[in-house]
């Protein structure tokens, strides 16, 4: 999505929303074959701004909560949204921010 539009992001670790149980399935060594692929193909373009740790890094690439569950929205139309989809019983959230396009193009914070 991003490098298709020209523009970077920056994603705020402690807005993600994880499955429950997720972290304890990686740290059990439960990691599918299509988070490895993601990792492997992505990772080149993503900074990591602080001390995340490994589990969390790897839990950004897993295939059953990445991409298709990512919306952009007008910074000054996202509150709004957020509220409305959750009074619609969507579990939705603000988790970062659009940018000018920049290296890397997605960082964590």
């Amino acid at each position: 999505m991003a490098l298709a539009s020209n523009v970077a992001l920056r994603i705020f670790i402690e807005r993600h929303c994880h499955p429950a149980g997720a972290l304890e399935c990686i740290r059990s060594g439960q990691v599918p074959g299509g988070l490895k692929a993601n990792r492997e193909f992505a990772e080149c373009v993503v900074g990591y701004e602080s001390a995340i740790s490994d589990e969390l890094k790897t839990l950004l690439f897993d295939p059953q909560t990445a991409g298709g569950l990512l919306i952009s929205i007008a910074e000054g139309d996202c509150e709004q949204i957020v509220v409305e989809m959750q009074a619609s019983g969507i579990p939705a959230r603000s988790i970062g921010k659009v940018t000018e396009s920049q290296k890397p193009l997605i960082r964590i914070y």
